[in-house]
């Protein structure tokens, strides 16, 4: 199975037209057709741009190719629904933990209030600093 075949089948599932992914990977149109034909193989940065452009990552792309033919639409349609559901369960956390700051925040007396957020400017650019 050829990466543009895959391409081709995720872009139809996501009811996608080859302008579309066009200009959301920046290319040309015909760039996309050719790859979707098999007639052109995508450069690394292309993969990316048109990976980006169908809401996946390159890697799903490769893993996708290893399937039977068969199997293609099936297998994006499942990874979709795992990435959505791994997504939910982030924000989930994600939500229970604002919810508890917001708990704690609310309880603290105004001068407690003021020193943590001044704490937390503080971390926030230390992190700053050391991401770089």
């Amino acid at each position: 199975m050829t990466i543009g075949h895959v391409i081709k089948i995720l872009r139809i599932q996501r009811n996608m037209t080859q302008e579309q992914v066009a200009l959301e990977a920046d290319m040309a149109t015909s760039n996309i057709s050719r790859i979707e034909k098999g007639q052109r193989q995508p450069s690394q940065k292309a993969l990316l741009k048109l990976a980006k452009a169908l809401n996946t990552t390159p890697s799903m792309l490769y893993a996708a190719c290893e399937q039977p033919i068969d199997d293609i639409f099936f297998f994006l349609e499942t990874e979709e629904n795992e990435e959505k559901t791994a997504k939910n369960i982030n924000q989930l956390l994600l939500n229970n933990d604002a919810q508890t700051v917001l708990k704690l925040f609310s309880e603290l007396t105004p001068n407690n209030k003021f020193l943590l957020l001044e704490q937390l400017k503080t971390l926030h650019k230390w992190q700053g600093k050391m991401d770089k």
